[in-house]
């Protein structure tokens, strides 16, 4: 069941449609003055639907019986068990400075071998889900709802704890 779906907000799509359309007349104009114009538009056309995808993709988080699906459609996901996790908190909101898509955020510092923060970015509200083995930083439209709702789904497991 998904319980939370998280996009690019319309004023960051914006912004890459902007940067993107300004690209593309750049590259059109300059492959009309080369004498090349169809390899031009093909190119242009590749852009185009190249950033389509992109700004496209949706992340995801879902819960099954026994695991978390992070997902970052249509090119990412990761399956947790619930054995497998420590916490799940809300985390700070991320924006397109933090980047977008899946993020390598850090190699982890401290205990752990190998504890690393990765994240699955949208910009927005975000929660942090802890693994034995990582630190994830989901986006997500409501961060205190799917909280709640992991935690609600995962109160007969042994790692969960009342507060």
């Amino acid at each position: 069941m998904v319980i939370s779906e998280a996009q690019l907000a319309v004023r960051s799509k914006g912004l890459i449609w902007g940067i993107v359309g300004a690209s593309v007349i750049v590259l059109v104009v300059s492959a009309l003055v080369s004498g090349i114009l169809l390899p031009g538009l093909l190119v242009a056309a590749g852009i185009v639907a190249f950033t389509w995808v992109i700004v496209q993709m949706t992340v995801s988080i879902a819960i099954a019986e026994e695991k978390i699906v992070l997902g970052r459609a249509p090119f990412y996901s990761i399956e947790v068990s619930n054995p497998d996790v420590l916490a799940v908190t809300m985390a700070e909101n991320t924006s397109l400075s933090d980047g977008y898509g899946f993020r390598v955020m850090g190699k982890g510092k401290g205990k752990g071998k190998g504890k690393g923060t990765r994240g699955l970015l949208a910009g927005g509200p975000a929660v942090a889900l802890e693994t034995k083995t990582r630190r994830w930083i989901v986006s997500t439209a409501h961060s205190e709802e799917v909280v709640s709702t992991i935690q609600d789904q995962s109160a007969g497991n042994p790692w969960h704890e009342e507060p």
